[in-house]
C-alpha cells in the first residue's frame, strides 16, 4: 500500500492534509489502535524534522506498507547555497545554532547542513558503531545517551539517509512485529559487550567463549543463561555456513521480561559461489539449506544477493530454490530497493501451517519442530537490504 505524496511548504499550514493523509493510510491498510498510536507518535517527530528543514524549500512526505511494516518518506532537495552551508555548519560546530541539539540534531543536519559522506547512513550502523566506541570514547558515549533520550530513535526500527546529487531521502521504517514491540521502543536495562566475528577468522575464534562470559553480564538463571548460550551456538553455526564474506557484531540485550541477540553484519555475495553450491546439489534444488537455520541462512544469501540474482537462479534451477526465501518475508519484493526485504520465524511458522499438505513443506515443519532456536525464541526477525544484514532473536525471560 502506497499513500499519495503530500508537498509540505509550511508543516503549520499543510498539517491538517498531512493528518488526513495519514489517517487514509492506516484506515486502508486495517492499522489497530495501539500500533496506530505508534506510527502517530512517529510521524510527528518527521513531521518536526520536516519543520526544520524546510526552510524555502518544500518536502515530499508520504507512507508506504502495511499493518505489518510500515515506512515514512521524507525526500527534499538539498540546494543550499555553499557559503550558507559552511556558515551552518561553522555555527552548529560551536553550539549556538538554533537547531536542537543531539540526535535529531544530527539528523536535521544531513538535509540542510551536511549530507552523509558516504551516500548513505542508518540509524542501526550508528547503534552498531557507537556500542563499539563507547566504552573508549567519551564523545561516543555522549552520542549514546542521546540516542537513548530521542523519542524517533527509539520508536523507530531504523531511519536511513540517502545523498544522490542533490536529492536527500529519508527512510523511517516501523515493524509492528509482536515480539519487537518491546524490545525496539524501550531503553534496555543491560546491553552486553559485543563479540566481532569475521567470516576468515570464525572457525579459529572463541567466540562461543566469549559469549558465556558476555551473557554473565545480563545477570540472569541458569536456565535462561543456557537457553541464550544454546541459541548463541546456533547462530555462530548458521554464520559458520554462509556463503560470501562478512563482518559481523553480536550483542545481549535485556529488558523487563525478554532478552535478544542482536547481530548486524556486513557482507559480500557472490552469486557464482551460490551456484556452485547448488551445482553440488544432486536434484537441481537448494537441497543443501538442512534445518531451520539453515533456511534463516538462505534468507540472509538471498537478500543479499538481490532480487534480480535470485531470479535468475530461479530460472536456472527451478521455483524449488526460493520457496523457503520467500516464505516468512512480510515486505513485498516491490520496493526491495528502497526498503530490502524482511523476514520472520512467526510469519514463516504460519506459512508453513497454512500449506500442510504439501509434502516438502511438512519436512519443513518437522525441521521447525526439531530446531531449538525455534523452540526457544519468541521470534527470529531477519532484515536485508543491501550488503546489510539485521537480526534480532527474542527470547523470553522468567521472572
Amino acid at each position: 500500500m502506497k499513500s499519495e505524496h503530500v508537498k509540505i511548504g509550511r508543516v503549520e499550514r499543510d498539517i491538517t492534509r498531512i493528518y488526513q493523509l495519514f489517517d487514509d493510510f492506516v484506515f486502508d491498510i486495517r492499522l489497530d489502535k495501539k500500533n496506530e498510536l505508534h506510527l502517530r507518535l512517529l510521524t510527528e517527530e518527521v513531521l518536526r524534522l520536516a519543520k526544520q528543514i524546510v526552510g524555502d524549500n518544500t518536502v515530499d512526505f508520504w507512507f508506504e506498507g502495511d499493518a505489518r511494516i510500515a515506512y515514512i518518506f521524507l525526500t527534499a532537495t538539498n540546494s543550499i547555497d555553499e557559503n550558507k552551508r559552511q556558515e551552518l555548519l561553522s555555527v552548529s560546530s560551536s553550539g549556538e545554532n538554533s537547531m536542537e541539539q543531539g540526535f535529531f540534531s544530527k539528523l536535521a543536519s544531513m538535509f540542510v547542513i551536511e549530507p552523509p559522506a558516504e551516500k548513505k547512513w542508518s540509524l542501526k550502523e550508528y547503534q552498531a558503531e557507537l556500542l563499539k566506541k563507547r566504552e573508549e570514547d567519551k564523545y561516543s558515549q555522549e552520542a549514546w545517551d542521546d540516542l537513548e533520550r530521542s523519542l524517533v530513535a527509539n520508536l523507530a526500527d531504523d531511519i536511513e539517509v540517502g545523498f544522490d546529487k542533490d536529492i536527500v531521502k529519508m527512510i523511517v521504517t516501523k515493524d509492528f512485529s509482536e515480539a519487537l514491540s518491546n524490545v525496539n521502543s524501550r531503553v534496555p536495562a543491560i546491553i552486553s559487550k559485543q563479540i566481532i566475528v569475521d567470516s576468515d577468522v570464525i572457525k579459529a575464534s572463541n567466540a562461543i567463549g566469549r559469549a558465556d562470559s558476555t551473557i554473565e553480564e545480563l545477570k540472569l538463571n541458569k536456565k535462561d543463561s543456557f537457553h541464550l548460550n544454546l541459541i548463541f551456538e546456533e547462530t555462530l553455526g548458521m554464520l559458520k555456513e554462509m556463503t560470501g564474506e562478512y563482518s559481523a557484531v553480536i550483542w545481549f540485550e535485556k529488558y523487563k521480561n525478554q532478552c535478544c541477540i542482536r547481530l548486524t553484519a556486513k557482507t559480500e555475495m557472490d552469486i557464482n559461489k551460490k551456484k556452485n553450491l547448488l551445482d553440488m546439489s544432486f536434484d537441481g534444488t537448494n537441497s543443501l539449506v538442512k534445518g531451520f537455520m539453515g533456511k534463516v541462512r538462505d534468507v540472509i544469501e538471498n537478500g543479499a544477493l538481490g532480487y534480480n540474482n535470485v531470479m535468475k537462479l530461479q530460472q536456472e534451477y527451478g521455483g524449488g530454490y526460493v520457496q523457503y526465501g520467500t516464505m516468512g518475508m512480510y515486505s513485498s519484493t516491490e520496493g526491495m530497493a528502497d526498503t530490502g526485504i524482511m523476514w520472520s520465524l512467526c510469519e514463516y511458522r504460519s506459512s508453513l501451517s497454512d500449506e500442510m499438505e504439501n509434502v516438502s513443506v511438512k519436512e519443513a515443519w518437522d525441521e521447525l519442530e526439531k530446531s531449538i532456536v525455534a523452540k526457544l525464541a519468541k521470534d527470529v526477525v531477519v532484515g536485508v537490504k543491501g550488503d546489510r544484514v539485521d537480526m534480532t532473536i527474542v527470547y523470553d525471560i522468567e521472572q
